[in-house]
């Protein structure tokens, strides 16, 4: 027998948010909306990302200037990232910051042997594991905990010109905390 209670989870309020890429030639900058379509934020990559521990600075010692932006209603929040070690594929932890204050955590750890994939682990405001889920054609991925799944991040359609996720997580977590989870399901994308 299962902890886990079916009915808890179905009871849980969703509402879906629309992502969508600005344009086919540039992958760095997604449009968030809700199922109305009204805009909820953006989220924007830098040209070249710094870390904050990065040991070249191609963005002077400013590491902002290299920091993942997400615009959410007029506020900027930023993802910011440190490496875990030093190797040939580096583990990494994510932070998202409204400028003082650490919103999220969560950290992109690989297996030591070659060619394995990441897993990204969430430490803050939840605990849970992104996992991508098998597709034919289009990218799935959900976020995991010991009580269950908590929600889903997937591509809209196997061929699109740009391209379109549907973020379906509760209602509870803040709009920022969604995005910043989407930016995540995008870093392993293209990754």
């Amino acid at each position: 027998m299962s902890d886990k209670d079916p009915a808890a989870e179905q009871t849980v309020r969703r509402t879906p948010l629309h992502a969508c890429q600005t344009s086919a030639f540039s992958g760095f900058h997604y449009t968030i909306r809700d199922p109305a379509g009204q805009l909820l934020g953006e989220v924007t990559w830098p040209m070249m990302a710094q870390a904050t521990n990065a040991r070249i600075r191609w963005n002077g010692s400013d590491s902002s200037n290299g920091t993942i932006v997400i615009t959410c209603a007029s506020h900027r929040y930023d993802i910011q990232f440190e490496y875990l070690d030093r190797g040939w594929i580096n583990d990494i932890r994510f932070t998202l910051t409204d400028g003082t204050t650490s919103l999220a955590v969560a950290e992109l750890r690989f297996p030591p042997r070659i060619f394995a994939r990441g897993r990204v682990r969430f430490l803050e405001p939840f605990e849970g594991t992104l996992l991508r889920k098998n597709g034919w054609f289009r990218r799935r991925y959900s976020i995991d905990s010991d009580a269950g799944v908590i929600g889903t991040i997937e591509e809209r359609a196997a061929i699109m010109a740009v391209r379109e996720m549907r973020i379906n997580l509760p209602d509870t977590m803040g709009i920022p905390t969604k995005i910043f989870a989407f930016f995540l399901a995008v870093h392993l994308l293209q990754a």
